[in-house]
């Protein structure tokens, strides 16, 4: 795989991407294994972005360097179904077999399972001839499950269909390469900047909903002070309390997961949108039990939302985070993962009735791609691998 194809990103496709809609769309090499037929006039296809993709719960452009050269989708199903969506992919025939489809499904799937919480399998479907798209979901993880015979009707004719999945529960396998760089990068900086060594133990990190449930794993951090000492809350002195705010305030908040280790929560985090003129910027919190302090685990989420959230809402550009000027170790952890200082703001917030000087952190939606690169390093050594034992 060559460098230049690495800078892959996702976003909306909107009607003035038709140019390079039209590359993919009129190519009958393309279309050959969709359900759709080749575009024959931009009116057509006009028609299909304005109708179809953007009123669509889940559709993107993917993008290399900028510029649409496939999509991507997730389609959700209903009722009893609900637990389940349908993946698909489109793109253009110049760029296969550079690894570009294989990173955009890496990028989707931990997003959507992020964004909609009560889903448990994401699917795709393959026409049994269709080898290229087989080996994609192969590489990245899907599970081949069996062959559907005359399941689909394609341009006319039943035909047999490969089934592949990924449950919520194996989402872990999609970040192991992740993982085992990031430890060896993390381990070296912690090195350098005398903090202690972080254990393998701590790297089983990941997010969900946050339910009454979690009262008890909630009071251990809830009831803290060394916790609630930077926090806009009081310590909680009350289990009641406490689940008061879990199914007032969690529950209905637009973006609020617990940090789990090994699937016990140990933390929280959250994202809080604005609106109106502010509406392309947001405001990240985070908060993590005294014991997993100095583990690199909020670091670990904080890349985790970031890498999601600009995905789930296409109208944001900046992700923000105030941190109190006395609060070194949540700077450090900005700092860490990328985040921009942009300032210290004086007299900026009122904590525990005092007025407190606040340190400014942000990352752009622009900069995004610097939370990948270490992940792109080590994937680019492993898929060369992969493809040379391929024969590709």
């Amino acid at each position: 795989m060559d460098d230049e194809y690495l800078d892959i990103s996702l976003r909306l496709l909107d009607p003035s991407d038709i140019d390079d809609f039209m590359v993919w769309a009129t190519d009958d090499k393309v279309s050959k294994f969709c359900s759709w037929d080749t575009y024959k006039s931009k009116e057509d296809a006009m028609s299909f972005i304005v109708n179809v993709v953007v009123p669509h719960r889940w559709f993107r452009a993917i993008c290399l360097k900028g510029r649409p050269v496939g999509a991507i989708s997730v389609a959700p199903n209903e009722g009893n179904e609900s637990c389940r969506a349908e993946l698909g992919y489109v793109l253009a025939s110049e760029y296969w077999g550079k690894g570009i489809v294989a990173r955009a499904v890496k990028l989707v799937a931990p997003t959507v399972f992020v964004e909609w919480p009560h889903l448990e399998r994401l699917e795709a479907l393959v026409d049994v001839e269709n080898s290229g798209s087989q080996r994609v979901l192969d590489k990245v993880g899907f599970k081949r499950e069996g062959v559907l015979r005359k399941y689909f009707l394609l341009k006319g004719r039943p035909r047999d269909m490969v089934m592949f999945s990924l449950l919520r529960t194996e989402l872990h396998c999609l970040f192991e390469e992740f993982h085992e760089s990031v430890t060896v990068i993390d381990k070296a900086s912690e090195s350098l900047n005398g903090a202690t060594e972080m254990d393998d133990e701590y790297l089983d990190i990941s997010l969900r909903l946050l339910d009454p449930s979690d009262i008890d794993d909630f009071m251990v951090w809830a009831t803290d002070d060394k916790v609630s000492k930077f926090c806009s809350w009081d310590t909680y002195k009350s289990k009641e309390d406490a689940m008061s705010f879990i199914v007032n305030v969690v529950l209905p908040h637009p973006w609020f997961r617990a940090i789990c280790l090994k699937g016990r929560p140990v933390g929280a985090i959250l994202v809080r949108p604005n609106e109106g003129n502010e509406s392309i910027r947001a405001k990240l919190g985070y908060v993590l039990a005294f014991e997993y302090w100095g583990k690199g685990i909020v670091a670990r989420a904080v890349k985790l939302v970031a890498s999601t959230i600009f995905v789930e809402w296409p109208h944001l550009e900046r992700l923000e985070a105030l941190v109190d000027v006395e609060n070194s170790g949540s700077q450090r952890v900005l700092d860490k993962v990328g985040f921009k200082r942009e300032g210290v703001l004086r007299k900026y917030f009122l904590l525990k009735g005092r007025p407190r000087d606040m340190v400014m952190f942000s990352r752009l939606r622009t900069e995004l791609h610097c939370l990948f690169e270490e992940f792109h390093e080590s994937v680019t050594v492993i898929d060369k691998v992969s493809e040379s034992l391929d024969g590709l």
